[in-house]
C-alpha cells in the first residue's frame, strides 16, 4: 500500500482537523489497535495534552510501546501530526520528572555508552580507521558514516568508498535518538553543534547511507536551528545504484534464484518520495527475488532499538526485546534466504536479536551483498559488534530509582 509521502514538520497536532477516524493507531505496525480502541486512544491523547487530562489505559499503552517510527504521521488522512502529539507529551513528561537512570547508557553524548563499548573493542584496523576519520582538516566533499557505520567501521573497507574522504564522530551524532524520544532541548543543541561542525570543515557535498542522517541533516535539524546552508546531503544508496548500473563495479556473482527480505529504516517514509526503493533496485540488480514482509515502507516494523524511546521504556531491556523480536518475526515470515538492511544500526539490532527469537535468517547490510556480487570478501563482523552490544548493556547499564535530566551537549 502506497501511501502520501510527508516531512516531518515540527507544529503541534492539529486537533482541529483530526476527526478521530483511528487510522494511526489501528495501522501501526507496533500497536495494531482495533478501531474503537484506537480512535478513543487518539481522544484520550489529545485531551491529556491540551487539557492536562488523565490519559485513558489505552492512552498509555500508545505512551509506552510507541517506537516514534512516524508510521501514523504518514497514515493519518487529515495530515493531524499524531507522532508529533506523541513526541510532545513525551517532552513534557521529561521537563517534569527526567529520564530513568537507564536510559543514560543509551544516550549519544554520554561517556561511556553502548557504542563506545563496542568501539573500544573494535579490532586495531577498525580502531585506526575510526580515528583517522577525526580529521577535521577543510574539505568539499566527504562521506559521513553516522553513528552506526562508526560502530560497524569494516563496512568502509571495500572499492565502494575508494577516493571518498570519511568524515565523522560519535560527538557529532545527527541526534536522532534525541530527536525520536521527544527531547527537543538536545535537538537544539545538537543542530548548533553539527553546524559548527559542518562549516569548519567547509565541506559543501556529504554523502551517506545512514537514512536517519539523512533525514535529520535535511529536514529536521533545520527546523531546531541548524544552518547547512550550501551544503548538499546526497543518499550513497542513489549513487551505488547509479555506479553498478553504469559498470563502474562489474558484477561478477548474481544471486539468481536467491530469495530476500528487505528490512527498511524507520527513516526512509520520511526523507523523500519512493527512497526505499533504491535497495530493492540494487538487490533486483544484483539477481536477487525480493519477497516483501507485512511491514514494509511506510509501514516498518522497527528494528528495535525505537521500542526504547519511550518515557516509560527509557530502554528498559523487556521492552527492547519485544521490539527485536517483533521486528525478528515480521522479517522471517516471507521464508527468504536472507534479511538485507541499508541501515546499519538496524544491522546490528537484527544481528542481537539472533539470541531473543528462534529464527536464524542472515542478516546482512546491502554493502556486504554488493561487496560480494562484486568479487570482494565482506567481513562480516556483526556478529562480534551484537556480542559487544548485549554484553556492554547487561554489565554497564544502571538501574536505579534515581532519574536525572541531560546534561549540556557544548
Amino acid at each position: 500500500m502506497t501511501t502520501e509521502h510527508r516531512l516531518y514538520t515540527r507544529e503541534p497536532f492539529n486537533r482541529e482537523h483530526c476527526t478521530q477516524c483511528g487510522e494511526c493507531f489501528s495501522q501501526c505496525p507496533v500497536l495494531r489497535f482495533p478501531e474503537e480502541r484506537a480512535k478513543q486512544a487518539i481522544q484520550s491523547l489529545s485531551e491529556c495534552f491540551f487539557e492536562e487530562g488523565v490519559a485513558s489505559k489505552d492512552a498509555r499503552q500508545v505512551l509506552s510501546r510507541c517506537t516514534s517510527c512516524f508510521s501514523c504521521n504518514v497514515r493519518c488522512p487529515e495530515d493531524c501530526r499524531p507522532a508529533n502529539l506523541i513526541l510532545d507529551l513525551w517532552y513534557r513528561q521529561y521537563k517534569k520528572e527526567g529520564l530513568p537512570e537507564r536510559a543514560r547508557y543509551f544516550l549519544p553524548h554520554s561517556v561511556p555508552n553502548f557504542r563506545t563499548y563496542v568501539l573500544e573493542r573494535l579490532p586495531a584496523d577498525e580502531q585506526a580507521a575510526v580515528e583517522s576519520w577525526k580529521n577535521l582538516e577543510p574539505l568539499e566533499e566527504m562521506f559521513y558514516p553516522g553513528c552506526n557505520i562508526i560502530a560497524s567501521p569494516y563496512l568502509t573497507f571495500s572499492r565502494l568508498f575508494d577516493g571518498m574522504p570519511i568524515r565523522g564522530a560519535l560527538e557529532y551524532c545527527c541526534g536522532e535518538m534525541y530527536f525520536r524520544m521527544g527531547l527537543y532541548d538536545q535537538v537544539e543543541q545538537t543542530a548548533r553543534k553539527t553546524t559548527n561542525y559542518f562549516q569548519r570543515l567547509g565541506v559543501k557535498r556529504i554523502y551517506m547511507l545512514c537514512t536517519a542522517g539523512l533525514n535529520l541533516f535535511t529536514h529536521v535539524l533545520p527546523q531546531f536551528g541548524a544552518d547547512f546552508e550550501g551544503i548538499v546531503f546526497v543518499p550513497y544508496l542513489k549513487v551505488l545504484y547509479e555506479r553498478l548500473s553504469a559498470g563502474k563495479w562489474p558484477i561478477v556473482k548474481r544471486f539468481d534464484g536467491q530469495v530476500v527480505t528487505v528490512q527498511d529504516s524507520c527513516h526512509g517514509k520520511l526523507y523523500e518520495p519512493d527512497f526505499c526503493e533504491w535497495s530493492r533496485k540494487i538487490l533486483r540488480l544484483l539477481g536477487f527475488e525480493i519477497r516483501e514482509a507485512e511491514y514494509n515502507r511506510e509501514s516498518a516494523v522497527c528494528c528495535g532499538i525505537g521500542s526504547g524511546f519511550s518515557h516509560a521504556a527509557s530502554y528498559g531491556m523487556p521492552a527492547m526485546i519485544r521490539g527485536q523480536r517483533l521486528c525478528r518475526k515480521n522479517a522471517a515470515a516471507p521464508g527468504a534466504n536472507c534479511i538485507a538492511a541499508y541501515c546499519a544500526g538496524c544491522l546490528e539490532m537484527m544481528s542481537a536479536a539472533r539470541g531473543v527469537y528462534w529464527d536464524r535468517t542472515p542478516v546482512y547490510h546491502v554493502i556486504e551483498l554488493i561487496q560480494e556480487a562484486i568479487g570482494e570478501m565482506p567481513r562480516r563482523r556483526q556478529g562480534r559488534v551484537a556480542f559487544d552490544f548485549v554484553k556492554g548493556t547487561l554489565f554497564n547499564q544502571r538501574h536505579s530509582g534515581r532519574r536525572f535530566f541531560v546534561p549540556p551537549l557544548e
